[in-house]
This record gives C-alpha cells, structure tokens and sequence, in this order.
C-alpha cells in the first residue's frame, strides 16, 4: 500500500528512476560510495599537508634568532620560507579536495597556494608555538570558498577587460 502510493507520488518518470535504480543498486551505490571515500582522502591529505606546513613553519620561527612566539604575522611570512615542494613530495595521496568541494585537484603547489593562505598558516605556526595543539588546526573552508570566488571574480573580470580591447 505505501509503495503504490510513493510510486503514484512519483508520476511516470519518477517510476522509471525508481525502477533504474532498484535494478542497478549495487553498481550505483559502490560508485557513491568509492566516490566518497575519494573525497575523505582527499580532504585529509590537505588537512595532513596544513599541519606538516605549520609544522615546519613553526620549527623555523623557534630556531631562528630574530623570532618568537611573540613575533608579528608578517613578521613571520616575511621572514619564513613555506616548504611546498617538501610538502607535496612527502605527501602520501596524489589529491586535495575543500571539505565541501565537488571534485578533487591533483596536489602541485599552484594548487595547494591557492587553498591555503600564508598568512592564515603564519597565524597556525605562532599558535602552535604557544601551545596551541596542532591536532584542533584544520583549513578553515570559509576562507577557501571566499578565496575561490574572489580568484573566479578575477577571471571574470580579465576576461571583461580583453574583450573590451
């Protein structure tokens, strides 16, 4: 009784659906599944990759002689240097990903600058120099969402300016 009403509540093409679906639900569910479990990796290698940056940011800051925990965020950008490369070479999944982007990007620096900020890493580093425990550090997925627009917004506006030559 309570299908044939769903199955009413569907129309025709709902129906069709329902019975693909029904037909294939293995297939389907083992891609959305796998897909998933893609998209974790790809999430935690970037929140890997985040905190090996803080890491070895705040490693610098604490053997550099010019600087402490009590040092200036662009104090510390200024003065040190952000281990990209050493950071891709020794990550352990060829992807990152948003937490709540749709598809992954293959982990090059170009890529990985523009998910995570220097200064929002300068910011991490004097933190976990002040006892901050790294483990609570994530990339905050506000601040790359904000950063994606503002680079599309760019494009747009590139893309305007050489029309208009």
């Amino acid at each position: 009784m309570v299908r044939a009403f769903i199955e009413m509540l569907l129309g025709e093409w709902g129906r069709q659906l329902l019975y693909f679906y029904e037909a294939n639900s293995c297939i389907i569910n083992s891609v959305v599944l796998t897909y998933g479990i893609f998209m974790f990796v790809s999430w935690t290698n970037l929140v890997r990759t985040y905190r090996y940056l803080i890491a070895e940011m705040a490693k610098q800051v604490h053997t550099s002689m010019d600087l402490n925990h009590k040092s200036t965020i662009k104090r510390v950008r200024d003065s040190v240097t952000i281990p990209w490369d050493t950071a891709i070479e020794i990550s352990p999944f060829p992807f990152i990903s948003g937490m709540s982007g749709l598809l992954p990007k293959r982990m090059n620096v170009e890529n990985l600058q523009s998910m995570l900020d220097e200064k929002d890493l300068a910011e991490q580093a004097i933190n976990a120099l002040k006892g901050t425990h790294i483990k609570r550090m994530a990339p905050s997925t506000r601040k790359m969402r904000k950063r994606e627009l503002e680079e599309r917004q760019e494009k747009l506006r590139q893309e305007k300016d050489d029309n208009k030559e």
